[in-house]
């Protein structure tokens, strides 16, 4: 087995139960209380819909056939805002599982399908089935759903919305992963400089639309600002300490390298990380093949960690890399120097982004 397809099973091993096809009133009735309120609620939040917020915030407390009524009565509304939400390259993923809706899937890029079944997971939006034997998945989503997908799919305004909203959390988030901590008004700064003017009020908004699925954190309660993170803090005063503790002023990146920085492609430019790349060529034949989920859940992660705290990275990385590569502890630690060498030449969030 692969380095990808180890962590598909990881990912994917809670998916392993058998599940079919189902009526929507089936499906709907299968769904969890919570698990419904949440796949309500998404749309009077991103649009924004206070009318129906006192309505809708206390569904959950309602019994299941209040909350289903009130969804089929609102189905398209809700379906719509989950397209305002998609990451935009994902959207011919939903096309794809649409169109084999039930059927055997094996999506070409491992760690984009995850974040996509994970988009569907976490709203309610289909149920999953993954074989571990041959690592395929079936996405069953009921019949109504795609109708309605399908429908906004043509709705050219909807996309040009979607690749708007896209485009701004895209550059908002790859500045967060840039310097890990930062204030609202310094991200909203940054951004105006970097792309375009924009209300901070609607660019807040557009950010915590996303980060309803999306993995990093806002505190807010600092100095009477906002404080948004790409890790949790165990307490939003350790957040608070992290952030007051930073050195120096922040380095400016352009555009381009703040994107690179958020998809990981930054370091591949950095000379450590091409003497990693020539150790792993050199002693781990075929390990090339695997090397995006490398990247990925090895490097990345351990500069991840290591921003931290190195020890813990050290640590991390010496109990992972047993499971991916088959090596003794003198090469184990040969990596880790490699590795670690690549932290010490990229961005730091101590830092403020300086290196």
């Amino acid at each position: 087995m692969n380095i990808g397809e180890l962590i598909k099973n990881d990912f994917l091993n809670i998916n392993n139960k058998k599940v079919k096809k189902e009526s929507l009133e089936e499906y709907l009735k299968s769904l969890k209380n919570a698990e419904l309120t949440r796949f309500a609620i998404t749309q009077v939040f991103v649009d924004k819909d206070y009318f129906k917020l006192y309505k809708v915030r206390n569904l959950n407390n309602r019994p299941k056939k209040y909350i289903i009524d009130y969804i089929l009565e609102n189905l398209e509304d809700i379906l719509r805002t989950y397209i305002k939400i998609i990451r935009t390259n994902e959207i011919e993923q939903l096309k794809l599982a649409m169109n084999n809706n039930g059927k055997k899937l094996d999506f070409d890029n491992v760690m984009m399908s995850l974040h996509f079944v994970n988009f569907l997971k976490i709203f309610s939006l289909a149920k999953v089935e993954y074989n571990k034997k041959d690592g395929s998945i079936k996405i069953f989503m009921p019949e109504e759903y795609i109708n309605i997908f399908n429908k906004c799919l043509s709705d050219k305004s909807l996309l040009a919305e979607n690749k708007s909203n896209n485009e701004i959390f895209s550059f908002a988030e790859a500045v967060i992963d840039t310097y890990g901590i930062i204030t609202l008004s310094e991200l909203h700064e940054i951004f105006e400089r970097e792309m375009f003017k924009i209300d901070v009020e609607e660019f807040e908004h557009i950010i915590a639309s996303f980060n309803t699925y999306e993995e990093f954190y806002i505190y807010s309660d600092y100095e009477g600002e906002t404080l948004m993170c790409n890790i949790e803090f165990d307490d939003e005063d350790y957040a608070l300490d992290f952030y007051d503790n930073q050195k120096g002023d922040y380095k400016k990146y352009s555009k381009k390298d703040y994107l690179k920085i958020s998809d990981g492609s930054y370091v591949k430019n950095l000379k450590s990380y091409k003497k990693f790349i020539n150790y792993l060529d050199k002693h781990y034949e075929g390990i090339l093949e695997d090397l995006d989920t490398i990247d990925r859940f090895v490097v990345l992660d351990y500069i991840c960690f290591a921003q931290m705290s190195i020890e813990d990275a050290d640590n991390a990385f010496r109990s992972n890399i047993v499971r991916l590569l088959e090596a003794d502890s003198d090469e184990i630690e040969e990596l880790l120097r490699l590795v670690r060498d690549i932290y010490y030449e990229y961005p730091k969030w101590k830092k403020r982004g300086n290196v």
